[in-house]
């Protein structure tokens, strides 16, 4: 009777070890899912695109050859192709600019070095036709060399175009996902939008201040009479590109 009970709880014990196993594995898996995840899969909408939107002031660049230099360190952190010969350049009004366009994988990279009045910026954008697995790399290896502000904004499709009042369904179910109260919703006659504040997206992504309000997410939902479908966009901490 008693090996009977040994065995018994020593079963219990290791059910729930499996189990607590099992919980933060899921748990793990879905903090590092991206926002869009979860919010897509629960409209029905698939993910066309991912964007990175990064600026930063760097260091000084006062020639064209100092600018390329700059080009090329970010071009080496992360990891992307170079080809001097296609860094275009530009002097107009006291202004010196260098742009340069590449890609990696599945990833569209448009890279722009700016100096003016003794200071230069860079602002990269990275469009990717899939996941935000690469941006989210590269982002965080752009905060590590340089202090500066970075957008996301996903773009998704569903294959049917719902009345407001189906858009405004929509809007509630990603607004639950990501736990966000539903106010400010601006509407026209093809699209619905909103800004809020997540919670769950506060430790990991940026925010802004408007108005004295803060809001790291904006939602937006727009109707395509002519072909029939729908878009819906969301921008981390905001939308920056039309939409």
């Amino acid at each position: 009777m008693k090996k009977t009970l040994i065995y018994i709880f020593v079963f219990i014990i290791f059910c729930y070890l499996a189990d607590l196993g099992i919980n933060n594995t899921i748990a793990k898996q879905i903090d590092n899912r991206s926002p869009y995840c979860l919010s897509f899969a629960s409209i029905g909408a698939n993910l066309l695109e991912s964007r990175l939107d990064s600026w930063a002031k760097i260091k000084t660049a006062n020639n064209f050859n100092e600018l390329d230099l700059e080009l090329i360190k970010i071009l080496n952190l992360l990891n992307l192709p170079i080809q001097e010969s296609a860094i275009e350049h530009k002097q107009e009004k006291g202004q010196l600019s260098v742009f340069y366009q590449t890609a990696k994988g599945q990833t569209d990279y448009y890279i722009n070095l700016q100096t003016e009045n003794h200071t230069t910026y860079f602002l990269l954008t990275a469009l990717s036709r899939q996941n935000d697995i690469t941006l989210r790399i590269d982002e965080k290896l752009l905060k590590q060399q340089y202090q500066g502000k970075s957008y996301f904004q996903y773009k998704g499709i569903i294959y049917a175009r719902p009345d407001f009042n189906g858009c405004k369904k929509i809007l509630h179910v990603i607004c639950k996902c990501l736990h966000v109260q539903e106010t400010d919703i601006y509407q026209s006659h093809n699209m619905l939008s909103m800004a809020a504040f997540s919670p769950l997206l506060q430790d990991k992504y940026e925010q802004v201040e408007l108005a004295g309000k803060n809001y790291n997410l904006q939602i937006a939902i727009h109707n395509d009479s002519d072909k029939n479908q729908t878009y819906v966009y969301l921008g981390i901490p905001l939308l920056l590109n039309d939409y």
